[in-house]
Parts: structure tokens; sequence; C-alpha cells
């Protein structure tokens, strides 16, 4: 029976040992953003990455300006340049005191430039690199990504928590490192949200200037290649199809522009289905929602009836056009951001085998997209 008790006394102390592998918090400098541009030699690529200053943020310093200096800044910007990826990672590892950490990445950006010639190579290290998130959100800058480091986080600590707030709150796409990569997997196309970025218009010191970011639209891509962008209206009515978009609003107008209507959508949703015809496959793109209405101008004083169905119709009218006049860009670009081609494969996998090889040529010429709308107003306010 000793011998029993001894075991298991030896059993408990080795989980008294700890981690052999343990790297201490302290230890560690945790990347929250990547910024990546095309070098100035060719074939090189210019690596930035932002990173807390956790001493001054426990010291609770306040969040300075992106392009300023001294000890209110509780972040840093490292850059490198190397032929890729990893080899810049390891040039900026060389010049830090702690060990990098990807695991707390919210954010990679990249330039405009560089989306248009070595996207493939951001994919195939996401692809293989273990220790990036695949909920991280990407964007895209409108010119070099290593100016967005410098935007000013008002809201917010750091400049890559205003990007990932920027991702989350859903106001446009939201696309994440894990449906870029089954898109490309796929030969689908994807969109992610392209950022506007420029001084602060209510900045009033000139010597201190403000950064601000925005959004305005998205870059569309069709597997590792960028075909173009696109406005914010058209972004807004992508994001609608596919799913994401949260709390949208729409504003319309009739009896010549003298009467007009608001409304914002509580619940909003688009759906995509496909049916085979002798032609081909034709697909069908829904918009869903019910909304509130925020503002009513109606010069003919309508009653409740005529006055819903009329801003319905509206309402719905307004929200084809702009899906249908998203998708014609979508498809003279040759980009199938709505990954219509997997629709195909999943209902009709003998057809989708003929048509895999050339489907960009057949979703840019002859795919038939129908759009419509179903709408519902379930709040008119006090009054009508």
């Amino acid at each position: 029976m000793s011998l029993v008790k001894l075991g298991i006394a030896l059993i408990l102390m080795l989980n008294l040992t700890g981690c052999w592998s343990k790297v201490e918090l302290d230890e560690l400098s945790f990347v929250y953003g990547i910024y990546l541009d095309v070098g100035k030699n060719p074939g090189t690529v210019e690596l930035s990455i932002s990173s807390p200053l956790t001493n001054r943020l426990m010291n609770g310093q306040q969040s300075g300006g992106g392009s300023g200096s001294g000890s209110s800044k509780t972040y840093a910007k490292v850059t490198k340049t190397a032929e890729t990826i990893p080899d810049a990672l390891m040039l900026i590892q060389k010049d830090l005191t702690r060990t990098i950490s990807l695991a707390k990445i919210k954010a990679v950006v990249i330039g405009k430039e560089y989306a248009r010639s070595r996207m493939a190579e951001l994919l195939e290290w996401m692809r293989r690199e273990p220790s990036v998130p695949l909920g991280t959100y990407v964007f895209a800058a409108p010119g070099r990504a290593q100016t967005i480091t410098e935007l000013t986080p008002t809201f917010e600590t750091l400049p890559s928590e205003v990007l990932m707030k920027l991702g989350q709150n859903n106001y446009l796409l939201g696309t994440t490192i894990k449906q870029c990569l089954i898109a490309e997997a796929s030969g689908m196309g994807y969109a992610i949200n392209y950022l506007s970025f420029g001084d602060d218009p209510d900045d009033t010191i000139p010597a201190m200037p403000e950064y601000w970011v925005g959004m305005q639209g998205a870059m569309i891509f069709q597997k590792d290649k960028m075909r173009g962008t696109v406005g914010l209206q058209d972004a807004r009515s992508l994001a609608w199809a596919l799913g994401h978009p949260n709390d949208p609003e729409i504003t319309v107008t009739w009896d010549e522009g003298k009467s007009r209507a608001s409304v914002t959508f509580f619940t909003s949703k688009g759906s995509r289905t496909v049916k085979m015809t002798e032609k081909g496959p034709v697909f069908y793109v829904t918009l869903k929602g019910r909304a509130s209405l925020v503002y009513k101008k109606d010069i003919e004083n309508r009653n409740k009836i005529e006055f819903s169905r009329t801003v319905i119709e509206a309402l719905e009218k307004k929200a084809v056009h702009d899906l249908e006049k998203a998708l014609k860009k979508t498809k003279e670009s040759g980009a199938d951001v709505l990954s219509l081609g997997l629709l195909m494969e999943w209902n009709y996998p003998k057809e989708w085998r003929e048509m895999r090889e050339h489907w960009e040529d057949y979703y840019k010429n002859h795919a038939e997209i129908h759009v419509k709308a179903k709408f519902q107003i379930a709040d008119y306010g006090t009054e009508v």
C-alpha cells in the first residue's frame, strides 16, 4: 500500500514541474499589425510591424499620433526590407530585445502596388505560417501600407485596434485571412476593405497633424490577382449580398425628388441560389431586410398603406439597381466576388467539372445573374 501511495505522490509531483517550453510575457513583443509594400529594389518586400509598448500602456500614458514622437506613443513601428516576408521578419527580430509573437495580429494591410504584383506571396505565407490567426482582418491601402501606421487612434489605443474595429463593425466587408485563403484555393474571387487615408479635416494644430483613416470601397481579387477597386456604395451592396453589413441605411426619393424617406435595417441578409436551365446556370441573388423608418417627407400626405407600398417599392428598386451595378463591375473584371462558382460545384458537380477550367471567362462574359429584394418596414415611429 505504501508503494501505491508513493507512486501517486510521484505522479502528482510531475504536474508541479511547469512547462519546459514556456516564455514569459515580458520576453515577447506582440505584433498587432503587419503592413506590406513593394520594396525600392526589384523583387523585394518592405514589411512593417506595429507593436504596443506595454511598459507605457501600463503606466497609463495617452495614445499619441502615429507621426509624433516622444514618450506619449504607446506603440512602435519597425520596418525592414528583404526578398520574402519571413526574411524581413527575421531582420526585424535581429534588432529587437524581445521575441516576436504573431499570435495577436489584428490586421494585415497591403499597399496598392503590393496588391497588384505580390498577393500570391502573402497568401502563400498565410497558408504556411501557423502562428497567424485565420480571423485576422485584411485591408488594402490607397498608396503605401505603412503610411496607415501614422493614423491617430482617436477612439482607440493603437492604430491596429482602429483597423480591427473597422473590420468588426461590419459596415462593409470584414474580410479575414481565412476567407481569402478559401476563395483562392477554390479559384473564386473575393473583396477586401479599401481604406482611405488623409489629414483630419478638423485638426486645428497644423504643426502636429492628425491622420484619419476610413473606408472608401473595396479592392477586388480573382484568386491571387488584383482586378481593381469599387466605390463605397458598390462595396456596400456586395457586402449585403454576402451577408456582412450591419444595420444598413437607405434613403429614397419619389414625386420627382420632392418626397423622401430614410430607413435603417435592423435585420438584413443576402442569399444566393442557382438553377440549371437549357442555356446554362442562372444565378439568383436576393436581399432581405426589416427596417425602421427614421425620416419621412411626403408632399402628398399618403395614408399608411399607400405610403408603405411606395417606400418599399422605392427601397427595393434602389437596392436591386445598386447591386446590379456592383455585379456588373465584378463581371467586367472577371472576379467572382460572390463565389457563385461554389454554388455550381455544390449543386451541379457534373456541370461544374466541365466549366471549372474556364469559369473566370464564363463569369465575365456569360454568367446570368438575377437580383431581387424583399423588404419590410416594421416600425414607422409614433406616426406615419
